[in-house]
């Protein structure tokens, strides 16, 4: 009976150690400075904070096109934006969170798109018959910048989300006449009164500012860095106006990362230094995190890194450790296995696919996307799970042979 008893205690002893070596297990999977939030086995880019921090929008390629796709900032809750046979890239949400813009077609002509979310609904808001691409919304919503490329030239426009009033902002901002670059490497960026647009000029080297009405006062914001290219505006909620600026020299190469106030002749702030990634980036809408796509791992994926002393220090490694996200290694992905199968759009219809992010997803998550396991359930939990059935047994068969114990000892007279 004694040893009985000690053989219970002992097992009841190691499932405390094991209960305690699975918990920390899993808070130390989600520890990492930099997760990766997405693992395709191709190329995940242009990622765009949702205006809550909770979501992100993003393009991925497939059948030699890009689809839009939205998911929770943790990589879970996957949802196929784009429909039917589409080449969507550059998505980004409106203030309200409730819209994604996007620019949409061939190689050779783009239009600018507006999604509803909720209802999947597409609607054209341009129609310039040239390439239109990266829109960026105002920050009331009522107005979309976009640049547009036609005829040897590139330029910013403005237009109505209902697609009205359509403005040319600039003239000549990047010509081929010139040698300058005439592809748009990313949206411009709105200041948060929506007075001004924060852009690059058609260099790539210097970052202006301009009147967001008719593109007049432009404005110099970017201090001249003769070993880097500075670009990728974005305004952080502060006011102050950040900014990339790349170094790219042989055999050596580092991003670092400026925030100026307009207007003002104090000198640039460093936000991040000899960072090992290049542009562009997002922040966070509560500062706390940065967004970026890297082929770090040998595909392009997308990753958060938090901006704390052990963020800022992974970034600055070339070969930094690197977590799969606890959403992703919880649905059976090891880094660099596709977490969407090549029949996605087929599988996922477009009302489902196109509801809002916080919708149900059951029936959005085709077999291909849940990986081994069931999603959003972690194999910790089930290691949980299995050594709690385990012990519960063990416990019941226990009680069972006390009470046979008390039953023949009542039988008997003892």
């Amino acid at each position: 009976m004694r040893r009985g008893v000690s053989l219970l205690c002992l097992f009841r002893l190691w499932c405390l150690a094991v209960v305690g070596g699975v918990a920390s297990a899993n808070v130390a999977l989600a520890a990492g400075p930099i997760l990766q939030v997405t693992a395709d086995g191709t190329s995940s880019v242009r990622p765009s904070w949702s205006p809550d921090g909770t979501h992100i929008a993003f393009q991925t390629s497939q059948d030699n096109a890009y689809k839009v796709y939205t998911m929770a900032a943790d990589g879970s809750d996957r949802r196929l934006i784009s429909q039917g046979a589409v080449d969507d890239r550059h998505p980004t949400w409106s203030p309200d969170g409730k819209l994604l813009a996007l620019d949409s077609g061939t190689e050779l002509k783009r239009e600018i798109m507006i999604v509803d979310l909720a209802s999947g609904t597409r609607s054209q808001i341009t129609n310039l018959a040239a390439f239109s691409s990266f829109p960026s919304w105002s920050p009331d919503g009522s107005r979309l910048a976009f640049y547009v490329y036609q005829k040897g030239t590139l330029d910013l426009w403005t237009i109505n989300e209902d697609g009205t009033k359509p403005v040319q902002m600039t003239q000549g901002l990047g010509s081929e006449n010139k040698s300058q670059c005439t592809f748009a490497c990313h949206m411009a960026a709105w200041s948060p009164d929506g007075s001004r647009l924060a852009y690059s000029d058609g260099d790539q080297t210097h970052v202006f500012t301009m009147r967001s009405d008719d593109g007049t006062d432009q404005v110099k914001v970017s201090v001249d860095d003769p070993t880097g290219r500075s670009h990728f505006p974005l305004y952080l909620g502060d006011g102050r106006l950040a900014y990339v600026t790349e170094h790219i020299n042989p055999g050596q190469s580092w991003t670092d990362i400026w925030a100026v106030t307009p207007g003002s002749t104090v000198q640039p702030t460093a936000l991040l230094q000899d960072v090992q990634v290049q542009g562009p980036f997002e922040f966070s809408p509560d500062g706390q995190k940065l967004l970026f796509s890297s082929p770090r791992n040998g595909n392009f994926d997308i990753y958060v890194a938090t901006l704390d002393a052990a963020g800022k220090d992974a970034l600055k490694k070339l070969s930094s450790e690197t977590d799969l996200s606890p959403a992703l290694a919880a649905a059976g992905h090891p880094a660099g296995l596709s977490t969407s199968s090549q029949g996605a759009s087929a599988s996922t219809p477009a009302a489902v696919a196109a509801q809002p992010p916080g919708a149900s997803a059951a029936t959005t998550t085709s077999p291909a996307e849940t990986g081994i396991l069931p999603a959003g359930i972690s194999p910790y939990v089930l290691a949980l799970g299995g050594l709690a059935v385990v012990w519960a047994l063990v416990e019941g068969v226990m009680i069972a042979r006390r009470r046979t114990r008390r039953k023949g000892t009542g039988s008997d007279g003892r």
